[in-house]
């Protein structure tokens, strides 16, 4: 009986240890996944904040509104949105950007870098609907084929 007593108390502490190991393995690749999500959050906000994406912005905006950043555009000021900063499911990074502190008029944004090294390519890619119809008031044929 003690030889059987012995076996299973050895058993158990090998089962222990196997359990012990599962979990270290576990919190390792845990730990490693949560550091890789950071890391990837603080380089999109790197590319997001830089003057090479606000260039695109401020190129964007005027695609929609010629006369934006001005005193006669509807588009007068633009902030990044960081709740909207996120991965772009074809590649790259997406964000909104909230145009004259009003949180119904954005504008979508989608940035990359050609090839994970190149310059940062992007631009505006569409417009809230509210946004859209002071656009459509203020340049009736500015992207219908009718300007000019």
């Amino acid at each position: 009986m003690a030889d059987s007593r012995g076996r299973k108390g050895h058993a158990g502490k090998i089962a222990l240890i196997v359990v012990a190991c599962v979990l270290a393995v576990a919190v390792a690749i845990g730990g490693i996944v949560v550091k890789y999500h950071h890391d990837q959050e603080q380089w999109m906000r790197s590319v997001v904040y830089s003057k090479e994406a606000d260039k695109i912005y401020r190129e964007g905006i005027k695609f929609f509104d010629p006369k934006a950043l001005t005193e006669d555009g509807i588009i007068r000021s633009y902030k990044v949105d960081d709740a909207s900063i996120g991965h772009d499911p074809m590649g790259g990074i997406a964000l909104e950007l909230v145009v004259n502190d009003d949180p119904d008029m954005e504008v979508d944004v989608k940035l990359d870098k050609n090839g994970g090294t190149g310059p940062l390519e992007g631009g505006a890619t569409s417009v809230s609907l509210k946004l859209q119809d002071l656009l459509d008031k203020a340049y009736p044929h500015l992207h219908d084929g009718n300007a000019g």
